[in-house]
């Protein structure tokens, strides 16, 4: 099993939960979050008086896939969050050792994502 966790343009979220969830990937997390640095988008950021600095509204998308799933995960969400300019984000995968659900305590794969 591998974490997706994926930085991407708030604009594109809706288009990136849609194609994932029309490929069966339903179960995810999202989280506004603020973008700082040499990836964020010069014409899009805006100084926060909070933390003085430039940033760049972004969401982080996370979700929990099959080891044989994340390539095609990662081919969704490239699709449909690029723009071609420069802030559009960044992908990261990470390996999980175990997932159980809360409620009834099933571990494993195949409480991840519906479609399986």
């Amino acid at each position: 099993m591998n974490e997706v966790k994926a930085f991407i343009r708030k604009q594109k979220a809706e288009e990136v939960v849609d194609g994932l969830e029309a490929q069966g990937f339903c179960c995810m997390t999202m989280i506004e979050a603020m973008g700082l640095g040499k990836l964020s988008d010069p014409d899009k950021s805006k100084l926060s008086i909070q933390i003085a600095e430039r940033f760049s509204q972004v969401l982080k998308l996370v979700l929990v896939c099959r080891e044989e799933d994340t390539d095609e995960v990662i081919d969704i969400i490239l699709k449909h969050a690029q723009s071609g300019r420069k802030g559009d984000g960044i992908i990261y995968v990470t390996p999980v050792s175990k997932t159980v659900h809360v409620r009834t305590g099933q571990c494993g794969d195949e409480i991840l994502q519906s479609r399986h």
